[in-house]
C-alpha cells in the first residue's frame, strides 16, 4: 500500500512541472463587503459583464465605459447559473428561469422547469439556453424572445454534459444514472427533438463545441472511475478522433465540468473549482490556478453545476476559480492570469493587473489587500495608487492596450513598505479606541515609525478625509503634527496618517478620531471660482461654449445655494482675463480669507493637457497658452498645473473642495484622444486623493459646435446646470450633495453625448473626500 502512495505522488508531481501557476494574493474581508457575489456572466462581445450577489442585487458592468451602467434587484431565491444578451439576462434557478429586459429592471417572464436544474448551457450569438434537469429533460430557451423553444429528454438520472452546436440548430445532451454504467452522448435537433448522432458509451461530466463546430471536446472518467479523460470528437458525427489526457484522480477531482477551447486548448474549471488549461495537441496541462482540494464529488452528481468560462475578446477569458467576489482574467497568448475583477453589490469594483497597476473606487481599492506567503502584511490597493493607478485598466487588459511592465513581486514590495503608529494625542496614548476629546482649537499627533524608517518620501495628515499637512521623509523614527480642530463636520474630527515610501507604496492608513467640544464657528461662507475660456490668444483654439457653461454654473449656484451659506464670494473669471497671474491671485485671496467649516467650488471650461515625455503632468491652459502641444516650456510658463492646485487644495482652509474641469482636447490632437485622455484622467485621479477633495471631469473629451447650437451648452456641462437645478436630487430631501451631483452626471453624459454625437462620452468623478452639500432646494 506505501509503495502505491508513492507511485501516486510521484505521477502527480510530474504532472506540475509542465504546469504554470497563479501566484498573486489577493484577498478581503467576509465584513468589509455589502454582499457576496454568487454568480457571473459576460457577454457573447465581450463587452458587458454581468454580477449576481446574494442580496438579490444585479449589476451590469461595460467593459469599455469601465463602469456599472445598471444595478437593480430580482427576487431570485436561489441561482444555479445566469447569462446575458446585450438586453436580456437569464436568471436559473433550481426549478425556473427569470428572463429580465436588463436595460429597463423588468421581468419579462418565469418559465418553469420540468425538474431541477444540473447543467447550462448557452450560446450568446443566438440567444438560446439549454437547461438540463434531473431525469434527463432539457429546456431549450431563447432568452431574447423569452420563450421555450422545445423540451427534449433523454430519460437518464440527470443531464450531466450539454453543448450548443455554433450554428444554433442542435445540442449535444450527456447523462449519468446514479449506479455506475455508461451511457453514449446524443445530438439532438433543436427544432424537432430529433435524435442526429450518438458517440461511444461513457461517463460524461462536459462537452464543448470549438468555435466551427467541427469538434467537441468532452471530459469525464474511464469505466473504472479513477481517471479523468479527455476527448475529442467529431463534431459533426460523434465519432472519436483521440484522447487527450488521462489523470488519476486518487488525489484530486481534476475532472473538467465546464469550459470552453481556444487556440487549441481546453479551459476548464474542475468539479472542485480549480481552472485548467489543457493542450489538445500534446495532451499536457499547462496551466492551473491549484484551487482543488482533496474532493471526490459523489457519483450520482457527477457533472452537476454551472461552471463557466466567458471569453472577453479572442485571447482573454474570465472566470470564477474561487467561489468569492474576486474574478480572474486569464490570457491564453502568455499562458497566465493577467487581471483580477473584484466587485460588490454597491457600487464598488476593483481591476487588478497582475504588474500592480490598479483602478477602481475608492472603496473597492481600500476593501481588497495584497497578502504576503512570508508575513501577516495586508496591504491595500489604495496603497499602491500613487504609483499603479491605470484608468479603463480592463479595457486595456482586455485589448492588449496595457503596456507591459514587471511582475507586481508582492513579497518584496511589502517587505519595504513603512509601518507607523499613533503614539499620543495631545500627549496622552490614544487606546485601542483611537480617539479622544478636546476642547481646545489644536491638537498634537506623535507619530513612531517601527519599520522602514529609511523607505519614507512623506508623511501626511488628513483631516476629515482633505490634506492638511505633508512632512518629508529624513529618516528618523519620529514625526509630530500639529492640527486645527473645527466642528465643519459636526464634533468629530476624522483623522488618517499615511507614509509615501521610496517603491511608490504607502503605508496602511492610521486613522482615529478626536472629538472637539470647543467653540461652533460661524454659518459657512462658498468660495465660488468660475473660469470659462472661450476667446485663446491663438484663436485656432477658440471654444464655443466655455463662456455660456461657466456663466451657467455661475449662475445656478448662486441661485441655490444660498440658504446654506453665510455668503457666497464669487471670483468670475473669463477669456482673455484668464491668465495665470489672475487665476492664482484669486486661489490666494480665498487661501487667505477662507476657515475650515467653508466650501470651496472650482469650476474650469477651456483646454486640458497633459505635457509629453516621461515625466509629464496635467496643466490646464488659460488664455495666452499659444501652443497646447510641443512647447512644454511654455505650459510650466503660463499654465497651471496638477502639482499647483494640489498645494492650493492642501493650503486652502476650507477642508469641502469640489473642482469641476470640462477641459476638451483641441481639434488639432484628436488623433492622440485616447492616449492623452487618460493620461489626464491618471493625473487627476492622483490629484483627487492625494489631497482628499472631489473632482468632476469631462478631461480628454472634444468640442462639437452642434452641442452648442441645441443645448447651449457644452454636454457636460449641460448635465452639470441640470443636475445642480435640481434633477440630480435623487432622494428628493430638497438638498443636493456632491456625491448626488456626480452620480448624476455619470449616468446625464454618456445618455447626451449617445444622442447628440453618436457615440457616448463618460465623465470621470474621483471623490476621495467627504460627501456634503453644495445646493438647497425651496419647498
Amino acid at each position: 500500500m506505501r509503495a502505491v502512495g508513492i507511485i501516486v505522488i510521484l505521477l502527480f508531481s510530474t504532472q506540475l512541472i509542465a504546469q504554470e501557476v497563479d501566484l498573486v494574493r489577493l484577498g478581503y474581508a467576509s465584513s468589509a463587503i455589502s454582499a457576496k457575489q454568487i454568480g457571473m456572466t459576460a457577454s457573447a462581445d465581450g463587452n458587458l459583464i454581468a454580477f449576481v450577489y446574494n442580496d438579490k442585487t444585479i449589476k451590469i458592468f461595460d467593459v469599455n465605459a469601465n463602469r456599472f451602467i445598471k444595478r437593480f434587484s430580482g427576487p431570485y431565491t436561489t441561482l444555479f447559473d445566469v447569462q446575458l444578451t446585450p438586453s436580456r439576462i437569464a436568471l436559473v434557478a433550481a426549478n425556473e428561469v427569470q428572463v429580465w429586459d436588463w436595460r429597463e429592471e423588468r421581468l419579462v417572464k418565469t418559465l418553469p422547469l420540468t425538474h431541477q436544474a444540473t447543467k447550462t448551457a448557452f450560446s450568446g450569438k443566438h440567444a438560446l439556453l439549454a437547461v438540463g434537469q434531473k431525469e434527463g429533460n432539457v429546456s431549450i430557451i431563447n432568452v431574447d424572445k423569452a420563450e421555450q423553444v422545445n423540451e427534449i429528454t433523454y430519460p437518464i438520472h440527470h443531464v450531466s454534459a450539454l453543448a450548443i452546436h455554433p450554428n444554433g440548430k442542435s445540442v449535444v445532451v450527456g447523462v449519468m444514472t446514479f449506479l455506475k454504467s455508461l451511457n453514449p452522448l446524443k445530438q439532438f435537433d433543436i427544432a424537432t427533438g430529433k435524435v442526429l448522432a450518438f458517440s461511444s458509451a461513457g461517463i460524461y461530466s462536459m462537452a464543448v463545441y470549438n468555435d466551427t463546430g467541427t469538434e467537441l471536446v468532452t471530459s469525464g472518467m474511464n469505466g473504472l472511475g479513477l481517471k479523468t479523460v479527455i476527448n475529442v470528437l467529431d463534431g459533426n458525427d460523434l465519432s472519436f478522433r483521440n484522447q487527450v489526457e488521462m489523470d488519476l484522480i486518487i488525489m484530486n477531482a481534476l475532472i473538467p465540468y465546464g469550459g470552453v477551447t481556444m487556440d487549441n486548448k481546453l479551459l476548464s474549471i474542475t468539479g472542485s473549482q480549480s481552472f485548467n488549461v489543457n493542450d489538445l495537441q500534446s495532451g499536457n496541462r499547462v496551466f492551473t490556478t491549484m484551487s482543488d482540494k482533496v474532493k471526490l464529488p459523489a457519483y450520482g452528481q457527477l457533472g452537476v453545476g454551472s461552471f463557466n468560462v466567458y471569453p472577453l475578446s479572442k485571447t482573454k477569458l474570465l472566470f470564477n476559480g474561487s467561489k468569492n467576489n474576486i474574478n480572474q482574467i486569464y490570457d491564453v497568448k502568455t499562458n497566465s492570469i493577467v487581471g483580477y475583477f473584484f466587485s460588490d453589490s454597491n457600487d464598488d469594483f476593483a481591476i487588478v493587473s497582475r504588474d500592480g497597476r490598479v483602478d477602481g473606487t475608492p472603496e473597492a481599492l481600500a476593501k481588497v489587500y495584497w497578502t504576503s506567503r512570508n508575513s501577516n502584511k495586508k496591504t491595500s490597493l489604495e496603497s499602491t495608487f500613487e504609483k499603479g493607478f491605470a484608468p479603463k485598466l480592463l479595457s486595456s487588459i482586455v485589448a492588449d492596450k496595457a503596456v507591459p511592465q514587471q511582475e507586481f513581486k508582492v513579497e518584496q514590495a511589502v517587505a519595504k513598505v513603512p509601518v507607523i503608529t499613533l503614539q499620543s494625542i495631545n500627549g496622552k496614548a490614544p487606546g485601542s479606541s483611537m480617539s479622544a476629546q478636546s476642547q481646545l482649537k489644536t491638537a498634537k499627533f506623535d507619530v513612531t515609525v517601527k519599520e522602514n524608517p529609511q523607505e519614507i518620501t512623506e508623511v501626511k495628515l488628513f483631516q476629515n478625509a482633505k490634506l492638511v499637512k505633508t512632512i518629508p521623509g529624513n529618516g528618523s523614527n519620529k514625526y509630530a503634527f500639529d492640527a486645527t480642530l473645527n466642528a465643519s463636520l459636526g464634533e468629530d474630527n476624522f483623522f488618517y496618517i499615511t507614509a509615501g515610501s521610496k517603491s511608490g507604496i504607502e503605508s496602511e492608513k492610521i486613522k482615529f478620531t478626536v472629538l472637539y467640544k470647543g467653540a461652533t464657528e460661524d454659518k459657512p461662507k462658498l468660495y465660488l471660482l468660475t473660469i470659462g475660456v472661450n476667446a485663446y490668444k491663438n484663436n485656432k483654439y477658440n471654444l464655443n461654449y466655455a463662456q455660456a457653461d461657466a456663466d451657467g454654473v455661475e449662475k445656478a449656484v448662486r441661485q441655490n445655494s444660498g440658504s446654506l451659506f453665510k455668503e457666497i464670494i464669487n471670483y468670475n473669471i473669463r477669456n482673455d482675463k484668464a491668465v495665470k497671474a489672475n487665476i492664482l491671485a484669486a486661489l490666494d485671496d480665498i487661501k487667505k480669507k477662507s476657515l475650515q467649516q467653508d466650501v470651496l467650488l472650482v469650476y474650469y471650461a477651456g483646454h486640458g493637457v497633459m505635457t509629453e515625455g516621461a515625466s509629464s503632468e496635467f496643466y490646464i491652459a488659460p488664455h495666452d497658452v499659444t501652443q497646447l502641444y510641443g512647447k512644454d516650456d511654455m505650459l510650466k510658463d503660463k499654465g497651471i498645473s496638477a502639482t499647483s492646485l494640489k498645494q492650493y487644495a492642501q493650503e486652502i482652509n476650507a477642508q469641502k473642495q469640489v473642482f469641476i474641469l470640462d477641459a476638451c482636447q483641441s481639434a488639432g490632437a484628436l488623433e492622440t484622444v485616447a492616449v492623452r485622455g487618460a493620461a489626464e484622467e491618471k493625473a487627476i485621479a492622483q490629484l483627487a486623493r492625494s489631497t482628499g477633495t472631489f473632482w468632476i471631469t469631462a478631461t480628454g473629451s472634444n468640442q462639437f459646435a452642434t452641442e452648442f447650437e441645441k443645448l447651449g451648452h457644452g454636454i457636460f456641462t449641460y448635465a452639470l446646470l441640470e443636475g445642480i437645478n435640481g434633477a440630480a436630487d435623487a432622494n428628493a430631501d430638497k438638498k443636493l450633495t456632491v456625491r448626488e451631483l456626480s452620480t448624476f452626471i455619470e449616468n446625464k453624459v454618456p445618455e447626451l453625448s449617445e444622442k447628440y454625437k453618436g457615440s457616448a462620452q463618460f465623465p470621470s468623478a474621483y471623490s476621495f473626500g467627504n460627501d456634503f452639500p453644495i445646493v438647497t432646494y425651496k419647498e
